[in-house]
């Protein structure tokens, strides 16, 4: 995508009358890949314009690396029959995860539809147990969300990962419609459930804290992370989380430390 962004490529973009414009890699979150793959699909039927085009990045800078891909002329990187449809199976894949993703960050998310939601994935992608199962290393308290999933859900518990049993049938990849659809109506399901004990769905599931969190981080610093420091970055955010909580005396205390977190960098750097 770096290398569509110079002036002249995105002039024969236009001239062939394409009105895409390059998406770069936000590494910061995953749907950055996303964005840009699907970019991708878009730029994809013009990259036989640039066929040709050998030239390498200008005005490289003195600690370039000899084999980094700012060296590399642009006609080599344009993806092969093979790769494309690589790429494409990817995206579809992904298109998926981005539905799961977006179904985090909803307000109405309950413990007991994330804890759905990540079966279904279980289902499909069973490698990432570590990660999502309910009795993960990563989940502080397990029994705590169980029991309140079985609440919420109205008493279903799922299954830990030594009661969870491989499926007989073949598994098969859901396309994002169908994806959505399920989970959707399995939301529905669950609330049309009475339940003897208080209502708990006033308790929000971690990943909508956890989501919210990182589109905080994302629209904090954009795209010019580099120019800010990790620490300051950090003091930033926990300002932002924490901003009912923040007396002025925290912030006047976060702007000396990151003034002097600053000084170490330069006096290091000299």
């Amino acid at each position: 995508m770096r290398k569509l962004k110079t002036v002249e490529r995105v002039a024969k973009l236009k001239q062939h009358g394409c009105t895409y414009k390059p998406v770069p890699l936000h590494e910061l979150r995953w749907s950055g890949c996303y964005r840009m793959l699907q970019r991708f699909e878009g730029f994809r039927p013009y990259l036989h314009h640039f066929q040709d085009d050998s030239e390498v990045d200008r005005d490289l800078p003195a600690d370039a690396e000899a084999d980094g891909i700012r060296r590399v002329p642009f006609v080599d990187l344009i993806a092969s029959v093979s790769e494309q449809r690589k790429i494409s199976e990817l995206l579809d894949e992904m298109t998926a995860f981005d539905v799961v993703t977006g179904k985090l960050q909803r307000h109405d998310m309950t413990v007991a539809n994330l804890r759905y939601i990540f079966d279904i994935v279980l289902y499909d992608y069973d490698n990432m147990e570590k990660y999502l199962a309910p009795d993960a290393d990563i989940v502080e308290c397990p029994d705590f969300e169980r029991v309140l999933a079985k609440i919420q859900g109205g008493g279903d518990f799922t299954l830990l990962r030594n009661d969870r049993k491989t499926p007989n049938k073949s598994k098969r990849k859901r396309a994002a419609e169908a994806l959505d659809e399920k989970i959707s109506k399995k939301a529905r399901k669950r609330s049309t459930r009475q339940s003897k004990y208080l209502d708990s769905s006033w308790i929000p599931a971690t990943s909508v804290v956890v989501e919210r969190f990182f589109s905080t981080v994302k629209s904090t610093i954009g795209y010019l992370r580099k120019s800010m420091s990790s620490e300051t970055l950090q003091v930033i955010m926990f300002l932002k989380l924490n901003w009912d909580l923040v007396t002025l005396a925290d912030v006047s205390s976060a702007i000396v430390q990151s003034k002097d977190n600053n000084e170490q960098e330069v006096a290091e750097q000299e």
